[in-house]
């Protein structure tokens, strides 16, 4: 079992539902579930990764932050603003790489504690993250039945590898991946027939 796995076992929060959906954004993320009693989707707020403005929505900003790349430690979301970690010029700092995973893209990709970074290894850091703050019920294959994750479909192949490869050890029944502008397209059919 990866450590994803099993510390996802771990966390006792509970929600009712057995669909979550994770649209990884380019500036925000947010992690959405099928409330089964209400009949309708919610978004969830992931304490210390969550943003709350107001009557809005909760969103993850897609931030991360490497405390020590050798092991892996980061901070992530809207903890990186709240700790003071938000700025540009250092090195540490990441923001939008969502861009850069899958892709051709080149640009400066510091080595940080000796590790060379990567896009994907900081996208994979960032949705680490998000998974270990998951409630329970979520990742118990009885109660999960499916992950949902968005893909750009400009880096859909490639995207598509890194990202089912993130999630191969994952309790969940069925993994699927939905392309951005089918899922935008969803969720405006849906709002218009609520």
């Amino acid at each position: 079992m990866s450590s994803i796995a099993s510390s996802l076992a771990s966390n006792r929060a509970s929600v009712v539902g057995r669909s979550m959906a994770i649209d990884f954004g380019t500036s925000n993320t947010v992690v959405t579930y099928w409330d089964e009693l209400a009949q309708q989707p919610q978004v969830m707020t992931l304490p210390g990764l969550s943003q709350v403005l107001g009557g809005n929505p909760p969103v993850i900003p897609s931030l991360v932050y490497v405390v020590g790349a050798e092991g892996g430690e980061v901070v992530a979301g809207q903890a990186v603003r709240d700790r003071g970690l938000d700025i540009t010029t250092d090195s540490r700092f990441f923001r939008s790489f969502k861009r850069g995973i899958g892709t051709n893209i080149q640009g400066f990709l510091p080595e940080l504690d000796g590790v060379n970074i990567t896009f994907e290894q900081v996208g994979q850091w960032f949705l680490e993250t998000i998974l270990h703050q998951l409630p329970q019920d979520f990742l118990v294959r009885e109660m999960a039945t499916e992950l949902i994750l968005t893909v750009p479909v400009d880096s859909f192949d490639a995207y598509r590898y890194w990202l089912l490869g993130i999630c191969q050890d994952l309790p969940i029944a069925q993994i699927r991946l939905l392309d951005e502008p089918t899922a935008g397209v969803d969720v405006e059919l849906r709002q218009s027939m609520w």
